[in-house]
């Protein structure tokens, strides 16, 4: 049988069907999808994804929290504690202070608008 062009039809079919690696990944594709969109709507995390949850960890964590909180604190932890909450002071201190210039220059026409 040939087509209207003179071609064989078979010739024609071969051309327009894709290689079966093209296939493969195409539904591995779409398959990958409908888990992420499954996981999005359920809130549950996919088996062996990162986000697993990790009962062991989960409870060294609390114990963690729970020494922090109740005193029970190396002194090189208590310094770097110290440490951090300055480092987090001073930025504060800078925001406020960029802060207060940038309302100083909209009120002199300055800022961007």
């Amino acid at each position: 049988m040939r087509t209207a062009a003179g071609a064989p039809a078979a010739v024609l079919e071969k051309e327009n069907t894709m290689p079966w690696f093209a296939w493969v990944a195409i539904i591995a594709i779409l398959v990958w999808g409908g888990l992420m969109v499954f996981s999005m709507v359920t809130g549950k995390a996919i088996p062996g994804s990162d986000n697993d949850a990790d009962p062991k960890e989960l409870e060294s964590l609390k114990k963690r929290i729970e020494a922090l909180e109740s005193g029970q604190v190396k002194p090189e932890v208590e310094r770097r504690i110290d440490r951090l909450e300055a480092r987090v002071e001073k930025r504060e201190l800078r925001d406020n202070e960029h802060e207060a210039w940038e309302r100083k220059a909209k009120e002199l026409g300055l800022g961007d608008e």
